[in-house]
């Protein structure tokens, strides 16, 4: 097929940096704080040409597992892609552009079950309620403006490719919130969507069971827009997201009135999850793939992060984060065939803590950590700067079976805890393989 561009109503800012033609069919680039992005469609190979503000010098396309090469002419850049696939475009000294290019959109829901949200048009929506079965359904072009809430229900879905925004609670009440909440739910799915900030969380999975989020795209630059929190939730799957956010990109945790939220009690223990093929950008702060910090709830167990690209984590988060601060038993946590193009202050970062954000008196433990088949970049920024900690509470507080198993730093594979720069304290059965 052609590629076909997704086209959006004239209201929304376009890029003043970036013009996008895709095998010669111009793109609608959107002006976003955080980044500027563009979306089409396409079922195989496609030919790619930006054209710049300023005459530039190098552009980089991530993730670079996909090694494609450009071609730089004064204020042009060219590159082919073999198909569908969802990348991020770095040039020195303008904005963060995202290409979206996506596989040819299924066909739309129909029925009286459907809220569908109509292309070419920004639909100010406030507050999205969702029962039993019903689907809300964003086509592509259409812009929807709110928040989506679900409670106790059962086989609700979220999808399509349009643009879904949390502007609406700052303008109208001078407030954020989180976006898409599924609470207490059974066989829900969020699917597709390009979420965009100001907001706060922006997908969570509270004490819900079974839950999917496919395929989605966020950028937000806000301080706690985390990008996807399961919260007190089993048999999760998150997969193909490309999630650029000023928070924990993926959260995993449990709330009983913590500190800093809004009295929620989502406290099931969390077990069965897994986040598999997905690229994370995180800016402000936070972790790519965090538990913690509230973890109040008896477990959280088997959980497995695999095939993940890790494009960036600046300022002060951590790229492999544990932060366990109430009293839940961590174990059986898996992070496997990662690969890091650049961190800044710590690379693994299991600790046992108190915060302000912790309400249980009792402290957890951790055990059964796994790292295993994870490249990392290392720049000279990282040298001497860049530390890794493993620590529990106090001796009866204790993390417990950390395994680093083809670690790869900086070209090297990691063989203890100096080549590290690990600093551990009640950590023991610390192994490197």
């Amino acid at each position: 097929m052609t590629p076909l561009p997704h086209r959006y109503p004239k209201e929304l800012p376009r890029s003043d940096v970036f013009q996008i033609t895709t095998s010669g069919e111009s793109l609608d680039v959107l002006h976003h704080t955080a980044a500027h992005h563009a979306s089409f469609e396409c079922d195989g190979s496609v030919a790619i040409e930006i054209t710049f503000a300023q005459p530039v010098k190098s552009v980089l396309v991530r993730p670079l597992r996909h090694g494609i090469t450009v071609e730089i002419t004064d204020r042009k850049a060219r590159f082919e892609i073999p198909g569908p696939t969802l990348l991020q475009v770095e040039v020195a000294g303008l904005p963060l552009l995202y290409l979206y290019a996506l596989p040819p959109a299924q066909e739309a829901p129909a029925g009286a079950h459907v809220k569908r949200f109509e292309a070419g048009r920004i639909h100010e929506a406030g507050m999205i309620t969702l029962n039993d079965g019903e689907i809300c359904w964003i086509e592509p072009g259409a812009v929807v403006s709110g928040a989506i809430r679900a409670q106790g229900c059962s086989g609700v879905r979220v999808g399509g490719y349009g643009i879904f925004e949390g502007s609406f609670w700052p303008r109208h009440e001078g407030r954020r919130l989180k976006s898409i909440v599924f609470e207490n739910c059974r066989d829900c799915s969020v699917e597709n969507l390009l979420m965009l900030g100001p907001t706060s969380w922006m997908v969570v999975l509270a004490n819900c069971e079974n839950a999917r989020v496919r395929g989605v795209r966020q950028i937000a630059d806000d301080v706690s827009s985390d990008g996807i929190d399961i919260v007190g939730s089993r048999e999760v799957r998150i997969s193909g997201c490309m999630l650029h956010n000023g928070d924990d990109n993926i959260a995993i945790k449990a709330l009983k009135d913590n500190p800093g939220q809004n009295h929620e009690n989502w406290n099931n223990p969390v077990e069965d999850v897994v986040v598999s093929s997905c690229a994370f950008y995180n800016i402000h702060g936070g972790s790519a793939m965090e538990i913690g910090y509230e973890t109040s709830t008896e477990s959280i167990r088997n959980v497995r992060f695999d095939d993940i690209d890790v494009l960036a984590v600046h300022n002060f988060g951590s790229v492999f984060g544990i932060h366990s601060g109430d009293r839940a038993l961590v174990e059986n946590i898996t992070w496997e065939n990662i690969r890091v193009e650049h961190h800044y202050d710590k690379l693994v970062d299991f600790r046992l803590v108190w915060s302000r954000w912790n309400r249980d008196a009792e402290r957890g433990h951790a055990r059964n950590l796994l790292l295993r088949n994870i490249t990392v970049t290392q720049i000279a920024p990282n040298v001497g700067y860049t530390l890794s900690v493993i620590a529990g509470y106090d001796a009866d507080h204790a993390i417990e079976n950390v395994r680093f198993q083809n670690f790869v730093l900086g070209g090297r594979r990691v063989q203890n805890a100096d080549q590290l720069d690990l600093v551990t304290r009640h950590a023991h059965g610390v192994t490197f393989e």
